[in-house]
């Protein structure tokens, strides 16, 4: 049973946070350019009925970055945003119609709101949508352009355009988000120069735990 729902326990994860978002936060991040979080501050809880699980099924984190606000916003407390919507009226993973959007990002600019999501994007101009032409775009498809830069990348040696240190800095920001959720909510500050928690030793505690023998090579 926990093997199988390895997500909803940080024995073996860190939740969804870590799990789906940390592909959200990883695109905003290319989006702002800005992958260097400031603070952190998560707050949520395990609602409903019972379980044994212990990764929250609410999870609402605020972290600050030099120039903008990202919040990030986690439910799995009902069937509505836990899975993709696909062309065609398919809802798999319990979605339940054209408004239920899960796994998508927004981005509120002074022009107008871009919306993506493992589907596609919309752009929502700004109120009124004054002098604003709408236009069409014919969209790649990401999987082949992901299977295609890796393969080139496997043949040319170069980095791919997602490489593993980019992986690890977005996944630290989901962590940052579950260790603030762990310590009551607590805003938590960031050196992301130096991958340090600033002047709070029970946050600096949760960065790396013991790893079970002979699982703690690492």
């Amino acid at each position: 049973m926990r093997f199988q729902r390895y997500r909803r326990f940080f024995d073996y994860s860190g939740g969804f946070i870590t799990d789906f978002g940390a592909h959200r936060l990883d695109s905003v991040h290319q989006v702002m350019h800005d992958d260097k979080p400031l603070s952190a501050m998560g707050v949520g809880g395990l609602y409903g009925p019972k379980s044994i699980v212990d990764t929250p099924n609410v999870l609402h984190v605020t972290y600050e970055y030099r120039n903008w606000v990202l919040s990030y916003e986690g439910i799995q407390l009902n069937g509505v945003g836990t899975g993709p919507r696909i062309p065609g009226g398919r809802r798999p993973y319990n979605a339940s119609g054209d408004l239920d959007r899960p796994h998508g990002e927004a981005f509120y600019g002074t022009k107008g709101t871009l919306f993506s999501d493992r589907v596609g994007y919309e752009i929502f101009p700004s109120a009124r949508g004054e002098g604003v032409e709408p236009k069409s775009v014919v969209g790649r498809d990401c999987t082949d352009l992901h299977v295609k830069d890796f393969i080139d990348c496997v043949r040319s040696q170069e980095k791919p355009l997602a490489d593993v240190e980019i992986g690890h800095k977005s996944t630290i920001v989901a962590h940052l988000g579950n260790i603030s959720y762990k310590i009551g909510g607590r805003k938590i500050r960031w050196d992301a120069d130096r991958e340090q928690i600033l002047n709070d030793s029970e946050a600096s505690g949760l960065l790396n735990r013991q790893g079970r023998a002979p699982w703690n090579l690492i």
